[in-house]
């Protein structure tokens, strides 16, 4: 293969800059012939995210207060450092940012930007002069630092979803790409920008803005799996709609969803995969993330993966590369361990895997009040019904048998467990130190494949005791719940902190918690406010209903991927139409939206009952039933009745119930009723 212009690196994902692994990064670039180093650095972390975090403002220096000093004069020392030594070894090095930003007191400095809805009015003069400073300061403070890498997901602004603006979304995209290509390029730095988009529209709103622009030297930066990082998800088949600017593949050998680097994982068929089908377009060069939440591949087994990334694409025997990278690790056990990590791949496969596509994340263990939890429990519904249009479905998705599920669990289950077994007869082969850290990472291998199982089995009773209404389905639960306490149990007296199932991620940053007993809790504080509440509402002998947030939602419910968790308010479980983290922080967002496809009688007038709260004291929302829209603005007084009524076509009997969230506040949807 031809060697890329571009061969880079992702590094400190997405933590605080770390001067000593910041340095090696840079020597391991050197060594094996990397250009380019992308800095992700602590994107969630609300004072030092992106490029305001690590900076001071000059002509906006009235919100430099709200910085976090210290961590700005820690980089501008340790970041400067590193790149005079890149700099000096031909690397180029580019800082990851997000936007729209701007500084928590900034409205109430300039109140002039907001609109009627609360959002920041993006065409507001005071808005470019703000993105223009914070450019020229940047480079200013790291004059080496080459470009950024721009992304317009998980901000607090989100462009793409702002309401009531002078502007469209294609041309707001457009004008914001341009003010920021326009100022790097008069200080002669670059912008790698990309789409990290959770739909097709917004693929394609932003490859428009991309393209008009600059398709000279706006380089745009592409995931090799559509939409997000899974196994399961397939190749980024949007990638083929880039012709006119230059493509860069963003690769993740670090397993962001599938470990996380703390599981044992090889990724030699997935690597080989996603390089044949990226080299089919015209691609510039790859940049890999190589590490997660402080954890890094380096001096560890799964560290193979870099150098299968390296010997794909640079043509060399594969075989050949492991053998020598084994070999060079762990001595005459390197065969040995090669062949157990082998079978890695496909035990990690099969643990999230539901007819070969996603059953659930492995990136630790699942919170059941998230905005994938109806996934979890419908899939194991007999009549199951999946909305098959969101982002980690394929259209026409079809689960087969639900038994093949569990034999893939108890699969992954039974290779975990021989793995374990092969690694515990290499002590006294091994080192000391290297057989210890093969030891806790097949150790929580053979755990997680276990504690999986178990979580399938609470999922597949719960929903089944509600469906079937026998007393056995609910034993059962609670007797999986029991084995998987003791799952859990095991890994603690066994690994302590190491245990792969208790980490937990706070902003990214990986702390040890209590994963699997608050799972457990959450499942148990749900079932116990589902059981009466279900009775209550099927006693009505409704048209239809919905218990919102609840294991049994159902309803064929879709939204977009993070705008819609479930909360417990109360005792009483209810879906909100944004993210738990938004109610905390993005605030001036009018974003985040859910539905529910509810059965209705034909050629008559239906009544529809909604009871919803809020975060705030005003309920207000957009409710839309089939092509009719409502606005809901009143005084919120904790749980709301709202009574609609739509007449059903004669051979009408179903239709779509959605909510949306149009300002500031955060609407709640405890139940909906069909009379």
């Amino acid at each position: 293969m031809k060697e890329k212009q571009v061969r880079g690196i992702n590094i400190l994902n997405p933590v605080d800059i770390d001067r000593e692994y910041y340095l090696n990064s840079i020597d391991y670039a050197i060594k094996n012939n990397y250009n380019h180093i992308q800095i992700n650095g602590p994107i969630h972390n609300l004072k030092r995210s992106n490029l305001d975090g690590m900076m001071f403002y000059n002509k906006y220096s009235q919100f430099n207060g709200e910085k976090d000093a210290d961590y700005v004069k820690h980089c501008l020392k340790v970041v400067n450092e590193g790149l005079e030594k890149s700099h000096a070894a031909g690397i180029k090095t580019y800082m990851w940012h997000h936007e729209l930003e701007v500084p928590n007191d900034f409205r109430d400095a300039f109140p002039e930007i907001v609109n009627e809805y609360g959002d920041v009015e993006v065409s507001h003069p005071i808005i470019k002069d703000f993105l223009e400073n914070k450019i020229r300061d940047f480079f200013a403070q790291y004059p080496l630092m080459d470009g950024f890498v721009l992304t317009y997901y998980e901000t607090k602004i989100p462009l793409l979803r702002l309401k009531g603006q002078k502007m469209t979304v294609n041309e707001i995209m457009t004008y914001v790409t341009g003010i920021l290509y326009r100022t790097c390029k008069a200080l002669g730095k670059e912008v790698i920008v990309r789409t990290n988009a959770t739909t097709e529209k917004d693929y394609q709103i932003l490859l428009e803005a991309y393209e008009k622009v600059s398709t000279d030297d706006l380089m745009i930066m592409e995931k090799w799996t559509q939409f997000d990082w899974s196994l399961s998800l397939p190749s980024n088949y949007f990638i083929r709609n880039i012709k006119k600017n230059p493509l860069l593949m963003e690769t993740d050998l670090f397993g962001e969803y599938y470990g996380k680097g703390r599981l044992p994982l090889m990724l030699k068929e997935h690597i080989q995969e996603k390089v044949a089908y990226c080299e089919q377009y015209n691609s510039i060069g790859y940049c890999s993330r190589i590490d997660r939440g402080g954890f890094s591949s380096f001096g560890t087994v799964n560290e193979v993966n870099l150098h299968v990334m390296k010997a794909v694409l640079g043509g060399f025997d594969l075989e050949e590369t492991l053998d020598k990278f084994f070999a060079e690790n762990y001595g005459k056990a390197g065969p040995a361990v090669k062949a157990v990590m082998e079978k890695t791949e496909w035990i990690v496969r099969k643990m999230i895997f539901a007819n070969e596509y996603y059953f659930s994340q492995l990136s630790w263990f699942p919170d059941i009040n998230h905005s994938k939890n109806h996934f979890y429990f419908e899939l194991m519904r007999e009549d199951y019904k999946i909305a098959s249009n969101e982002w980690f479905v394929p259209v026409g998705y079809e689960r087969g048998p639900v038994e093949n599920i569990f034999n893939d669990l108890n699969y992954s289950k039974a290779e975990a467990a021989k793995c374990m077994q092969e690694i515990e007869a290499l002590k006294g082969v091994l080192t000391e130190e290297k057989y210890q850290q093969l030891y806790v990472d097949f150790k929580n291998l053979e755990l997680a494949s276990a504690c999986w199982l178990e979580m399938a089995n609470i999922f597949y009773n719960y929903v089944r005791y509600f469906d079937e209404k026998k007393p056995e389905y609910k034993a059962a639960m609670f007797k999986a719940m029991e084995d998987l306490t003791a799952l859990d149990a095991k890994g603690k007296a066994l690994l302590g902190k190491e245990f792969y199932c208790n980490f937990i991620d706070i902003n990214a940053e990986r702390r040890n918690g209590e994963k699997v007993l608050d799972f457990i809790a959450s499942v148990k504080e749900s079932f116990a406010y589902e059981e009466p509440a279900r009775a209550a509402l099927e006693a009505e002998n409704l048209t239809d209903f919905v218990l919102c947030g609840s294991g049994c939602e159902g309803h064929e419910i879709q939204k977009e991927v993070n705008f819609s968790d479930t909360v417990m308010v109360g005792g009483e479980q209810a879906r909100i139409t944004g993210n738990k983290r938004g109610m905390e922080w993005s605030t001036i967002t009018a974003h985040g939206w859910f539905s529910y496809k509810l059965k209705i009688k034909p050629g008559q007038e239906n009544v529809i009952s909604v009871v919803a709260g809020s975060s705030t004291d005003t309920l207000k929302m957009k409710v839309t039933i089939g092509d009719k829209e409502w606005i809901v603005d009143q005084p919120n007084e904790g749980k709301n009745t709202l009574v609609f009524k739509y007449a059903a076509g004669a051979d009408e009997t179903n239709v779509r119930i959605r909510f949306d969230k149009i300002s500031g506040n955060m609407p709640m949807m405890y139940n909906v009723k069909v009379q």
